[in-house]
């Protein structure tokens, strides 16, 4: 037909006719030119739709995961620290029962039973604690100077050491939250806390922009605690660092 109507345009025939008809072609070609770029952008916006759908349910489930992941640490502090206290309390009744039983030791009348000293210490670090589960990070923090001050040699030091830490992330004063979990870290090495120190200690460093430093404490703790739940977070940690 086009070739046709170019031979008539050639030979002097175009009629009015023929040039509606070409309009008419011209009209249609565009009308279906535009639809399909509207089915086009309509399946675009679909697919972006898509994409932030499954972005937004992405971003969800990692946050519903740390969040559970928070809470089960949280979970496992308190039950290690639970642990470590019911041990003690026994052997202190252990120790009691043992001193007035012991045969040749005879009280003086109207005299009273010292306590063993660990009593008042045991008293400074469970106020100390139950601070820090109020939330009253900065007097935690004192409470545990106080006890590191007077009872330096007690079963718990290293747990103060910790929870010094702790109270220092969640204050977001990250620097010093380093300096006390390395100082856990290079004197306590074989502590319970050592791994959720590691991992406290590599959140800080990601948290003051030290990329490098926390992939690498990740990377130890992954190597030196395997299986553990801070490994676990480690691994997931270091996806995000990569």
């Amino acid at each position: 037909m086009a070739v046709l109507y170019l031979g008539c345009v050639l030979a002097g025939c175009t009629t009015p006719r023929m040039i509606d008809e070409v309009k008419a072609q011209i009209r249609e070609v565009e009308s279906q030119n535009r639809q399909t770029q509207q089915m086009v952008a309509r399946i675009d916006s679909v697919i972006a739709d898509e994409a932030e759908a499954s972005k937004r349910l992405r971003n969800e489930m990692s946050v519903a995961v740390d969040d559970l992941q928070r809470q089960i640490a949280a979970l496992l502090e308190n039950y290690n620290d639970l642990m470590q206290r019911i041990e003690r309390l026994g052997q202190q009744q252990t120790f009691a029962g043992t001193v007035r039983s012991s045969p040749g030791v005879q009280q003086e009348p109207g005299a009273q039973v010292q306590e063993p000293s660990s009593v008042d210490c045991d008293r400074t670090y469970d106020e100390a604690f139950i601070l820090v589960r109020r939330g009253e990070y900065d007097k935690a923090i004192e409470g545990f100077r106080e006890f590191l001050q007077q009872c330096e040699k007690h079963d718990l030091v290293e747990n103060a050491y910790y929870w010094i830490g702790e109270c220092y992330y969640s204050l977001e004063k990250y620097d010093q939250a380093v300096t006390e979990f390395e100082y856990l870290i290079d004197h306590y090495r074989s502590s319970v806390n050592a791994s959720r120190a590691l991992y406290k200690l590599g959140r800080s460093k990601q948290e003051l922009g030290k990329k490098s430093e926390a992939k690498k404490t990740f990377q130890q703790l992954i190597d030196d605690y395997p299986g553990t739940l801070e490994a676990e977070q480690a691994k997931e940690r270091l996806k995000d660092l990569k």
